[in-house]
């Protein structure tokens, strides 16, 4: 019987089995009309959305990716090894097959696939919004291409669709020495950006806030601007940043509301260029659609281990899982520089401020409080990765939850304040005595001392503004190669680990104090056979993906991986 129903499948007219797919359009009918120029870039930066500002299990990898390597923070958790994805890269004892770094390079050139789709099949010239649109893209996969320098050096430059076979080889190998390719990748970021921002929408005004979810001429003048800055063309820079500033587009949110950057409350706002655009909706669902192009449990990791607290403090919106530690040399060292500017209250909180001043659930007077059992670390295991400062420039609030799974905020790629210290290093660079006014507007902003335009005072400040935003890595790198000193702490990576504790509960003292031990020992991760630390002539570069270069014979390792 099954040999009679078998023959018939095979004698069966293949015609009738041709059934036109529902729902679906072709590309011969899809890539004509402006609707149709419009929907593709909908689904760009949808992309964008989910790949670059979203999930991928418990961590965002473009956040952990270009944050955990830096100097200024410490890989933090329940335990050492807890959130591992992020311990491995704050000690430099990643390798190849890192989840963060494999995937941030895939999900680069997976939405990278997005932009090449537009401009393969939309053409100049056939109207305003399609121009615009190819614009967009092309200023999106220049951004992209920027970051994959920055992180890889030169990677394959891939500015059209590919073909199943085809085996992209790093940019122009064989042509120029490795380093050169990646300036010249950098120098093809700024010039794509340049070309495109002619046929760009500019941002209405500084109350603009649907012009910052979608590429501007403001975007590509940032993207090239910062192209030029890592390519070490600083006339250019200065050229490119300046019309961003010149636009009067952009601002500084006043002191008082630099926090607000960070939060829900600020999406949008004066001093946003570009980030995505992540609002709530219900109807999406949870796991297959909410929390798969939001930060999800970025928002947990980076929020206060609550749970070993004594209360949740009241302002915190989540239970958190306290994975990131503020170095605690760098809080001393912004202490000592800014006191209790806006800046560096709005970065972190001393132990003082963690009593007194933070929202806590029981009302008490300040010298209560020091002895208030509702307050402080209770669990006896204390903090892990935490000194004497605590973060408190991310932490989700109850004003940004809007599910139990965490926050919609707006995944922030750009912001003025950016721009401004890079147009004033590229002046500070030149010996161009205009960007002293932007230094200033950033340290006056912040409440901090008003400095000389110096490269040093340039860098200090960008340290200190841009905390966990992405920055502070890729400059370690550029600035290493003619200061060594860069990577000072980076080559002790994995040596401190510190554990904060509280004396009320750990040794039943009668008021709060708070101290900190260090692992020692076979604690520490060396005496458990892992290598740490920065290793200079590998770490400047992330490893090509194990998965990538084991199928792909064109793309050359990165030195020190092989």
């Amino acid at each position: 019987m099954s040999l009679f129903a078998g023959a018939l499948l095979v004698s069966c007219n293949q015609d009738l089995l041709d059934i036109p797919q529902k729902g679906v359009v072709g590309y011969d009918d899809f890539y004509i009309t402006d609707e149709d120029a419009e929907s593709a870039a909908v689904t760009m930066y949808a992309d964008f959305a989910q790949n670059i500002g979203g999930q991928e299990g418990t961590w965002v990898p473009y956040t952990f990716g270009f944050n955990n390597c830096a100097d200024n923070m410490l890989a933090a958790g329940n335990f050492y090894t807890d959130n591992d994805f992020s311990g491995e890269l704050n000690e430099f004892r990643y390798d190849d097959n890192s989840q963060v770094i494999s995937t941030l390079y895939k999900r680069f050139y997976w939405t990278n696939h997005k932009c090449n789709l537009i401009t393969d099949n939309f053409k100049y010239g056939d109207s305003d919004v399609k121009d615009r649109v190819i614009s967009e893209a092309r200023v999106i996969r220049a951004w992209i291409h920027m970051m994959l320098a920055i992180g890889w050096g030169d990677p394959p430059l891939v500015d059209h669709v590919l073909e199943g076979s085809d085996k992209p080889s790093n940019y122009m190998k064989g042509e120029v020495e490795p380093e050169e390719a990646h300036r010249q990748l950098l120098l093809w970021c700024a010039k794509e950006c340049e070309e495109a921002a002619p046929y760009l929408d500019e941002r209405k005004s500084t109350s603009d806030r649907n012009s910052t979810v979608r590429a501007t001429q403001g975007l590509a003048w940032t993207v090239a601007g910062k192209a030029y800055v890592f390519a070490g063309e600083m006339e250019k820079a200065k050229a490119a940043l300046k019309n961003v500033i010149n636009s009067k587009k952009y601002a500084l949110v006043p002191g008082e509301r630099w926090t607000e950057n960070f939060h829900k409350v600020g999406d949008g706002n004066e001093e946003k260029i570009f980030e995505t655009n992540i609002n709530y909706n219900p109807a999406l669902g949870d796991w297959g659609g909410q929390i798969q192009r939001s930060t999800w449990m970025q928002s947990q990791i980076w929020t206060w281990r609550t749970d070993k607290m004594a209360t949740k403090p009241s302002f915190v919106g989540m239970d958190g899982w306290g994975g990131c530690g503020i170095r605690e040399s760098f809080a001393q060292e912004m202490i000592d520089w800014e006191g209790d500017s806006y800046r560096r209250k709005g970065t972190f909180v001393t132990m003082d401020e963690f009593i007194e001043e933070v929202p806590w659930n029981s009302d008490a007077t300040v010298t209560d409080k020091w002895s208030d059992p509702e307050r402080g670390i209770k669990d006896v295991g204390g903090l892990f990765g935490m000194g004497k400062y605590l973060p408190w420039k991310h932490i989700c609030t109850t004003d940004d939850v809007v599910a139990w799974w965490g926050h919609d905020i707006n995944f922030m790629i750009f912001r003025y304040a950016e721009v401004l210290l890079l147009y004033a290093e590229a002046c500070a660079v030149t010996g161009d005595s205009d960007g002293l006014k932007y230094l200033n507007a950033i340290q006056e902003r912040a409440g901090a001392p008003v400095t000389s335009l110096t490269l040093e005072n340039v860098k200090r400040e960008k340290n200190y503004e841009m905390w966990l935003e992405g920055t502070r890595w890729p400059d370690m790198v550029r600035w290493g190669k003619t200061d060594k000193n860069e990577f000072a702490i980076a080559k002790k990576a994995g040596y401190d680990h510190p554990t904060l504790y509280d004396a009320y509960f750990t040794k039943g003292e009668p008021k709060h104090r708070f101290y900190v031990e260090y692992a020692k020992g076979d604690q520490l991760p060396r005496e458990k056979g892992f290598k740490v630390g920065f290793q200079e002539g590998k770490h400047e570069r992330f490893p090509f993906p194990y998965g990538q270069t084991s199928i792909n014979p064109n793309l050359r390792q990165n030195p020190g991986w092989n």
